[in-house]
């Protein structure tokens, strides 16, 4: 089997369309490990074989969560559900 390398252009453009995507799915009363499993399944639809930090494709984190630094070794996906008024941070890692 031939190993498929993707070049730098190519991963920034799953991750591009992956946050076009993330920006029509996302709704008040959304759990934000859905919106992570949503992010990770599109990249791998559009290409990406994994994950380069981590193994996590897709940092999600909503109100308050959006002012905390987190390494990836310590991040956990918060069974947080989006507000109205909350705001929503991705961070993409295809």
């Amino acid at each position: 089997m031939k190993e498929v390398i993707l070049e730098y252009r190519e991963v920034q453009q799953i991750a591009k369309k992956t946050i076009e995507y993330a920006k029509t799915i996302i709704k008040p009363g959304m759990n934000l490990l859905d919106i992570r499993k949503s992010c990770e399944q599109k990249m791998l639809e559009l290409g990406a074989d994994s994950f380069w930090y981590w193994d996590i494709g897709a940092f999600v984190f909503a109100g308050d969560e959006t002012t905390v630094s987190v390494s990836g070794k310590q991040y956990v996906t918060s069974d947080r559900i989006i507000a109205d008024t909350d705001i929503v941070t991705i961070d993409l890692s295809p």
